[in-house]
């Protein structure tokens, strides 16, 4: 998955749609899912994959990433497979968890160039009731965050 040739064959796989090859391919996937959502191939692959997932997959992702998510959304390549994951999990059951990962980096993220796209992302994507943790981020911290280019 981390180089271009490999990266488009695994997701031809995901097309053709087989069960027990796409079990296989998440399973090893997992094991290096942040690591691959940060690769220049890798995190195309990862968003692929994350657009098939089941619920149960999906959290199975976050169980692995979450601690490493802000990590992960401040990467160039990691912010688009952040913003993937934030759009597959918006209408679950999941997004109090990929909130709760990325709630104590808020401003961070936000001053970010590669990080404010994950948290406009999550205004966009997540229901209203779920924006609440940004406001309050960055209500503590309004003109450091209102004064930085990326922050405005």
């Amino acid at each position: 998955a981390k180089d271009q040739a490999g990266c488009r064959m695994l997701q031809h796989k995901l097309d053709e749609g087989n069960a027990e090859v796409v079990a296989a391919i998440f399973g090893e996937v997992l094991k290096h899912c942040a690591e691959l959502m940060m690769d220049p191939f890798g995190n195309y692959f990862c968003q692929k994959l994350m657009e098939t997932c089941s619920v149960q997959q999906l959290q199975l992702i976050l169980d692995k990433v979450s601690g490493a998510l802000v990590k992960i959304s401040l990467n160039m390549h990691g912010a688009r497979a952040v913003q993937k994951l934030i759009d597959v999990v918006c209408n679950t059951s999941l997004v109090p968890r990929l909130v709760a990962a990325l709630e104590g980096a808020v401003v961070s993220l936000t001053k970010d160039p590669n990080g404010n796209h994950v948290v406009q992302r999550c205004l966009e994507a997540f229901p209203v009731e779920a924006h609440a943790f940004i406001f309050r981020a960055v209500a503590c911290d309004v003109v450091d965050v209102a004064s930085h280019r990326h922050g405005c």
